[in-house]
């Protein structure tokens, strides 16, 4: 009996650090990216609607199951310039680049554009 309660003891200390040691989520800090979409030199590209315009190069983030990116590069010829999107995602550097690692792509909008440019 005190085998089993011992067993039972070490499993208790060790089961809450063997749940969390095989996440499937993210490393990265996750936020939410506006813009508008486009595609430059077969890479989809986002201009953010801040006034500097800062732009990041997305890539399908390892962890997602939806490849959002490849999906809206096979599909954002068909669509209607600008192209507005909410883009969930992680930032990384990657030789003075900066680059999106896309979870999603939302609010996916044809002909809006969220620039003060474009409005005069």
């Amino acid at each position: 009996m005190q085998k089993m309660s011992f067993v039972f003891f070490i499993f208790s200390l060790l089961f809450p650090f063997t749940t969390f040691a095989n996440s499937t989520e993210p490393q990265e800090s996750m936020d939410i990216f506006m813009g508008t979409l486009t595609i430059k030199d077969k890479k989809a590209t986002l201009t953010r609607c801040d006034s500097v315009e800062n732009e990041y190069v997305l890539k399908d983030a390892d962890w997602s199951k939806e490849k959002a990116v490849s999906s809206f590069i096979s599909k954002a010829s068909k669509l209607k310039q600008p192209i507005y999107a909410e883009v969930i995602a992680a930032y990384k550097s990657e030789k003075d680049t900066n680059v999106l690692l896309v979870d999603s792509i939302e609010n996916l909008t044809e002909a809006k554009s969220c620039h003060l440019a474009d409005f005069f």
